[in-house]
């Protein structure tokens, strides 16, 4: 059995005396939770049962609300306070989509800030913009489009955001009843390359071992990984194995920062002085 972690404060660990890593590049938790009040004010009931009682939009883990499961305490992650907007953000005025070549010059950006789209719409070649159509017009235009399709020439994709695995489950029986086996996803595609090399290096495309694991493990290895950015949960993990004695070293070309130390917003210690977490880099 893996140690447990000691919960009393431990300096030797901490990234700076500097509270909350003010002047730091990685990150001021803080004002990530007040920038996200500021910018659902509108809707902050909302937000907080989305938050309170959603799924985290950033990590795999799973979180019921903001009580994670896996360890004990407390799970809130900065890309969830980024993306919260996404869900509570008002439908757009209609009307801005009636002549689209007026928001060409707007970034991707601007364009999602604009809001949500209220209902279906549809644009048809040589119109200007799109015109409102009832979902029975636009259930009907894709039933009818699929039927006179040939199944091998129809594709179906599917985006990773928001997207649970029943739904991709869902979704690919859905794909083989209509009688086509071209599924792929965003998920596929962005692991892919990982999936390889484990594949190829230890024989299995995916882990083999918990994130458990890590904690007094005598060495944790990352090879060209900055989880800090890319699964930012893992970082909670970091902690409690530094807490227990782990030594982590990181294969990298570039040093990252969020690799050398860390200002974990769900632990009160390390969202106060951060967290050291690479002894060494190669």
């Amino acid at each position: 059995m893996l140690p447990k972690p000691n919960k009393i404060w431990n300096p030797k660990i901490w990234a700076s005396w500097k509270p909350f890593g003010i002047g730091e590049q990685y990150p001021n938790n803080y004002w990530e939770l007040i920038r996200a009040g500021i910018e659902n004010l509108d809707q902050l009931p909302y937000a907080w049962e989305i938050l309170n009682k959603g799924v985290c939009d950033g990590c795999s883990l799973g979180t019921t609300g903001m009580k994670d499961w896996t360890l004990d305490g407390f799970h809130l992650c900065n890309v969830r306070l980024r993306l919260l907007r996404l869900n509570t953000m008002a439908a757009f005025n209609p009307e801005i989509l009636a002549d689209v070549s007026q928001l060409q010059n707007r970034s991707s950006g601007e364009l999602r800030e604009m809001g949500r789209l209220p209902y279906p719409m549809r644009r048809d070649k040589g119109d200007k913009g799109f015109r409102r159509i009832s979902w029975d017009e636009a259930m009907g235009v894709i039933s009818d489009r699929l039927k006179t399709t040939d199944p091998d020439r129809t594709g179906f994709y599917l985006t990773s955001r928001g997207t649970v695995n029943e739904t991709y489950y869902v979704a690919q029986k859905a794909a083989r009843a209509i009688g086509t086996n071209n599924v792929d996803n965003a998920a596929r595609i962005c692991h892919s390359p990982s999936t390889g090399a484990l594949k190829t290096t230890i024989g299995a495309a995916a882990t083999t071992c918990s994130y458990k694991d890590w904690i007094g493990t005598d060495l944790l290895v990352f090879i060209g990984s900055n989880v800090a950015n890319n699964q930012p949960v893992t970082v909670k993990y970091l902690h409690w194995a530094k807490k227990a004695g782990t030594k982590i070293v990181v294969i990298n070309t570039y040093r990252e920062p969020g690799m050398e130390r860390y200002w974990v917003p769900s632990i009160p210690e390390s969202a106060l002085f951060g967290t050291k977490f690479a002894e060494d880099f190669f």
